[in-house]
């Protein structure tokens, strides 16, 4: 995943050899955490890569949960949950396929590739695989370790969506703690290098940072990136991977609160939600998705 080249506009010194870079014939590099752009001789140019992995201690190193769903649409308040994945780094991994009840539709912008017909006919019944699915992330959450979950208030409030919807125990209200704590490898990337260039969904962030991520779309495939991921960015960023797992969590409350007021500076006519882990929970009836 290549930035695009731009060259300078300004005379400078070259940051590989210190020569002068005469302006419009040199290369800039993208800004790091502490510095703006740098200028450099095209023949120095460095290929963009992440940081490489450091040896230090961190919430990566220890043992990490994370879940991913499909679902019927995007819309957490109306879509139905049709399959969950949990992956784990200790390899208790665990996949429901679920039943979510006569008269939906899929809203065919999805990727994941599950129908209807697969979810009714081979699925769990929503009720019960719910429920399994709350009681299983409980678990990470009453531990206090980390449950990693990409787009965590797309994914977190469609579950807590559908268990109300079902008349079951809210995943936030089945631990001491609520819904904490979370690691979001999405907001931790936008974090650690907010300057990148591209794209930042799953599999364009994998493929920077050389995470396989050979399904799209699956939420088995999305889990198991998110978990590697997670680790990485860690093991990447020692600034991000020394924080206690609580600061981790608050950190990211903060630093999503920037993200998106820094989004709508820079486009005022979209508003963004600046709520995380969390959005609202509701459930509504069902409308079937917009052509």
């Amino acid at each position: 995943m290549n930035a695009p080249v731009r060259t300078n506009q300004y005379e400078g010194p070259c940051a590989v050899c210190g020569a002068t870079v005469r302006a419009g014939e040199g290369i800039l590099l993208p800004p790091g955490k502490h510095g703006g752009w740098e200028v450099c001789h095209p023949e120095h140019a460095r290929e963009p890569a992440p940081p490489p992995r450091g040896r230090h201690t961190g919430w990566h190193r220890r043992r990490l949960m994370a879940v991913d769903i499909a679902a019927t649409g995007r819309r957490t308040a109306v879509d139905r949950i049709l399959a969950a994945a949990v992956r784990t780094t200790d390899g208790r991994d665990r996949d429901w396929l679920i039943d979510p009840g006569p008269g939906l539709a899929v809203d065919p912008r999805t990727t994941h590739g599950i129908t209807l017909d697969q979810a009714c006919a081979h699925g769990v019944p929503a009720s019960r695989a719910l429920d399994e699915l709350a009681t299983h992330l409980a678990g990470q959450l009453v531990a206090k370790e980390l449950l990693v979950v990409w787009h965590a208030p797309y994914v977190l409030t469609l579950l807590e969506s559908e268990l109300l919807r079902h008349g079951l125990r809210p995943l936030s209200d089945r631990g001491p703690g609520g819904l904490f704590p979370v690691c979001d490898p999405l907001i931790l990337d936008r974090h650690a290098d907010c300057y990148r260039s591209g794209g930042r969904a799953l599999e364009k962030v994998a493929e920077w940072y050389g995470v396989p991520h050979d399904r799209p779309g699956n939420p088995g495939s999305d889990a198991a990136a998110s978990l590697v991921l997670a680790q990485v960015i860690g093991a990447c960023h020692a600034a991000v991977g020394r924080l206690s797992r609580p600061a981790l969590h608050y950190e990211q409350v903060s630093w999503r609160e920037q993200q998106a007021s820094e989004a709508e500076e820079f486009d005022p006519s979209r508003k963004r939600d600046h709520r995380w882990p969390l959005g609202t929970v509701e459930a509504l009836p069902w409308e079937a998705p917009a052509p």
